[in-house]
């Protein structure tokens, strides 16, 4: 009799021949599917990222963006002059001395090099008297560096940059992914058809009577249907066959041919 680990190898060999030989990815056919109907689906070609992720530098903390050249010590003072938010960037410019009001996720001014999370200043104290219309000061209550909590462009996916591979099994993460990028459709490769089969004279239809007390009900092809639900194939039920080995025969011949 044959041992459980030699029954395991031997399928997974036939599987990895069958994937490499009978029916490798180069011959299978694809067709594209839009991205909210893709999970469990194979991509067939690889993804490139059309930009950079972020598209600019932007900020990781709410706080202030400082422009270049600026004095970063503790107890300097910095006159903002502007605010950016997620999706409204600040368009003026900055001299040294100077900075902006920013928000976690929003653009850094091409003239700023640093952003101060807005507790290591004195905006706690002065908040209830800032005047948005009008230029402010703050005091840094802590010194920075250049660059300190700045996403910089590309630091996540660079253009060009191959995301996802030819072969790679979709989950909700990567299609999370791909709508970052705007990607609305992918190309998958034709699931894969499987056959599920129950012989034996003693099974019968879950929703129909047992007639007989040698009769029991098939549980086997409700399991495995549940089992291959989640898999990027297409499940074909052929009933419950008879111990018959003609009607066998002609059962497995027909869901080859299919």
């Amino acid at each position: 009799m044959i041992t459980l680990e030699d029954l395991q190898h031997a399928i997974t060999q036939r599987v990895h021949h069958y994937n490499q030989n009978d029916f490798a990815l180069a011959k299978r056919s694809t067709y594209t599917i839009a991205l909210l109907d893709s999970q469990n689906h194979i991509l067939a070609e690889d993804i490139v990222s059309p930009f950079n992720v972020p598209r600019q530098n932007v900020s990781a903390m709410d706080g202030y963006s400082i422009a270049i050249d600026s004095n970063l010590d503790e107890n300097t003072v910095i006159e903002i002059v502007g605010e950016s938010q997620a999706g409204s960037p600040f368009t003026g410019k900055l001299m040294a001395g100077q900075g902006i009001r920013i928000f976690t996720g929003a653009v850094v001014p091409n003239d700023g090099d640093t952003v101060i999370m807005q507790e290591n200043t004195n905006f706690a104290q002065i908040r209830e008297s800032i005047d948005k219309s009008q230029a402010y000061d703050i005091t840094l209550t802590q010194a920075a560096q250049v660059d300190d909590n700045i996403r910089k462009q590309g630091e996540e996916i660079e253009v060009g940059e191959v995301v996802l591979q030819a072969g790679k099994r979709l989950n909700p993460a990567d299609i999370s992914l791909l709508a970052n990028l705007g990607v609305a459709a992918v190309s998958v490769y034709q699931p894969f058809k499987v056959g599920v089969m129950a012989t034996g004279d003693e099974l019968v239809a879950v929703g129909q009577p047992l007639e007989s007390l040698a009769h029991i009900y098939n549980s086997n092809t409700p399991t495995l249907k549940t089992l291959l639900s989640g898999l990027p194939i297409s499940i074909q039920d052929y009933g419950i066959i008879p111990d018959n080995l003609e009607q066998t025969v002609t059962t497995v011949t027909q869901a080859m041919q299919e």
